[in-house]
């Protein structure tokens, strides 16, 4: 059958991933205090970085939120500050969730102020954080097997299983949850019933789709992944230059990959070409 080649996100859904490339555009100015996960937001154009700040894993206070731009200038280095150790965010009606040690902070993003803390009394590393259509804001626990849910005004645990032991990356999409540790596992948000996808992944840090059931990928260590039908290619290694690639994300429709580098104390961002191989019918 005669072969079409188009551009990945002109037809979403369909085909396989036949070529695949990433390509630095820029680096933010190293003045980010340890910067684990950055996040998009359409509805201002602007994105959100959060920061541990210079000590970690303590209750200190020196962890914050910075806002920068798709261009890469940090346009509010500490725009929330007075957290812990912000990790994983996600946004939904203007609101940013974000997780804090064994809390989720709820912020009102027009306003820039904290609405609500919810504790996690059993948790001890709360990581990535996503928004599902069922209305849950669901919250992984990487030192257990552990994920957490933000349910109307209760938060607590919502699934424990030894398949997600060191679970970190988290994202939902079409009322379906994804949950990333060493391999890639669907979740059943009615049943709780868990399948794997495929494995390989190496500890998965950032996950989100990008098209039908493939997904691009980080490792913490300095890897960018994205799988082709449970087929996991790499893309970016940044491990001998000793630049870890944290909690990243996919920017649709600008292709841009965005990159906290944690110990690089910066933000990159890289363009990702992505062609889908189609069979003409």
């Amino acid at each position: 059958m005669k072969k079409i080649y188009v551009i990945l996100f002109a037809l979403m859904i369909v085909g396989s991933i036949r070529a695949q490339e990433l390509t630095k555009l820029w680096s933010s100015p190293k003045t980010f205090d340890v910067p684990e996960s950055v996040l998009y937001d359409a509805q201002s154009g602007l994105a959100f970085v959060s920061c541990l700040g210079q000590v970690r894993n303590e209750k200190n206070g020196d962890g914050y939120i910075a806002q920068m731009n798709l261009e890469g200038k940090i346009l509010n280095k500490k725009w929330i500050d007075n957290l812990n150790d912000p990790k994983g965010m996600a946004i939904n009606d203007g609101k940013l969730y974000v997780s804090d040690i064994d809390e989720l902070v709820v912020i009102d993003i027009e306003s820039g102020e904290v609405e609500k803390k919810f504790l996690a009394f059993d948790a001890s590393f709360l990581n990535d954080v996503t928004y599902c259509q069922n209305g849950a804001v669901f919250v992984s626990d990487s030192h257990k097997q552990h994920i957490y849910a933000l349910q109307d005004t209760t938060f607590g645990l919502w699934l424990e299983d030894e398949r997600l032991l060191g679970v970190n990356g988290l994202w939902a999409e079409g009322g379906n949850l994804y949950a990333g540790n060493a391999s890639v596992w669907a979740i059943d948000p009615k049943s709780k019933s868990i399948a794997e996808l495929f494995g390989g992944t190496g500890g998965i840090d950032g996950l989100e789709t990008i098209g039908s059931r493939n997904f691009i990928f980080s490792n913490w260590a300095g890897r960018i992944f994205i799988s082709d039908g449970g087929k996991v290619i790499q893309l970016l290694d940044t491990t001998e230059d000793e630049l870890n690639t944290a909690d990243i994300d996919f920017v649709p429709g600008e292709n841009i990959v965005l990159v906290p580098t944690f110990m690089g104390n910066r933000v990159d961002a890289y363009q990702l070409e992505l062609n889908v191989e189609q069979d003409e019918e």
